[in-house]
């Protein structure tokens, strides 16, 4: 994996070997451990571990380290890794798959509703980013109380997709005592449970894309799962040129969003039983337009039964 992170650009290799345990009372089960891990600064090794070798930058002699937890964690204090943590503190994985169809229970949401009024009307300056870390339905509900200006951006960006929207809220469910994401559509007001998961999902996109922290490091797993064929397009634009404070770190193995990427920026991933490869595309020799290069990556034949 590889973060830029003030200018420096960190990678982060590591290797993960999984055993059966052959205790008697635990036999069976599996445990995972690290079988080689790197980290590189611009280039340079900043700690590397295998089965020869553990060095840690700074160290010359460093106690054996735990097998299953990974040398980021074990010297996150110490003063070369702080800046690399730091970054990767802010990761954002967008589990929507999992998110998408949650609300807020009405407690909760009275809570923080709440907390969330104190804090306005204490400093009205106060910054919209320090809810970023907020479920989406929450995030939508305090754009449109408290900051019009947000709430309009997301709002403009969805009706450039789904022009039928005519407004997006949050609602209560008084039958399920919830609070969720509801839409007026051609006047009538669909609640979260009854909007298409294409259609809910895009959402949620654009509004975690709207108000994520400042230089956060963005994870999303196969972003086109689920998305309609006329979101891919403009909803990769959008990630790629509405924001450019944020990484993104995207899996996908759809040609429209690998060819709105520059090659330059791909990591392909080669499986061939138990040896992983990670490779630029460089590496592979392909083509120089974008059209060439997504059809030049699925025809090598070094790739024959592997994707």
């Amino acid at each position: 994996m590889g973060v830029e992170i003030d200018n420096d650009e960190y990678e982060w290799e590591y290797f993960i070997q999984i055993e059966k345990n052959q205790d008697l009372i635990t036999e069976g089960e599996e445990e995972y451990y690290f079988s080689s891990e790197k980290l590189l600064k611009n280039g340079e090794i900043l700690f590397v571990r295998d089965d020869k070798q553990v060095k840690v930058t700074g160290y010359e002699k460093i106690p054996t380290p735990k097998k299953d937890e990974s040398l980021l964690v074990q010297y996150a204090e110490d003063s070369i890794l702080k800046k690399v943590i730091a970054g990767l503190r802010k990761l954002y994985p967008i589990e929507l798959e999992i998110n998408v169809r949650i609300g807020i229970g009405k407690a909760d949401f009275s809570t923080l509703k709440n907390k969330i009024r104190e804090m306005i009307k204490k400093n009205n300056n106060t910054d919209f980013r320090v809810f970023s870390h907020l479920p989406v339905a929450m995030k939508v509900y305090v754009a449109k109380n408290y900051y019009q200006d947000l709430y309009l951006k997301i709002f403009d960006a969805v009706k450039e997709l789904f022009m039928e929207i005519q407004d997006i809220d949050v609602v209560e469910d008084t039958s399920r005592e919830m609070y969720l994401i509801a839409m007026k559509v051609y006047n009538k007001t669909l609640l979260q449970h009854e909007i298409s998961n294409g259609m809910l999902k895009t959402i949620y996109y654009i509004v975690e894309l709207f108000t994520m922290s400042k230089d956060a490091l963005v994870l999303i797993d196969e972003f086109e799962n689920g998305l309609g064929v006329n979101c891919i397009d403009l909803l990769s634009e959008m990630l790629i040129t509405e924001r450019e404070d944020l990484q993104f770190i995207i899996t996908s193995h759809h040609p429209k969003i690998i060819n709105g990427i520059p090659k330059e920026k791909w990591k392909i991933i080669d499986r061939n039983i138990s040896i992983i490869k990670n490779s630029g595309s460089m590496q592979y020799g392909i083509g120089n337009s974008q059209h060439e290069a997504y059809f030049n990556l699925i025809n090598k034949w070094e790739f024959e039964g592997k994707i």
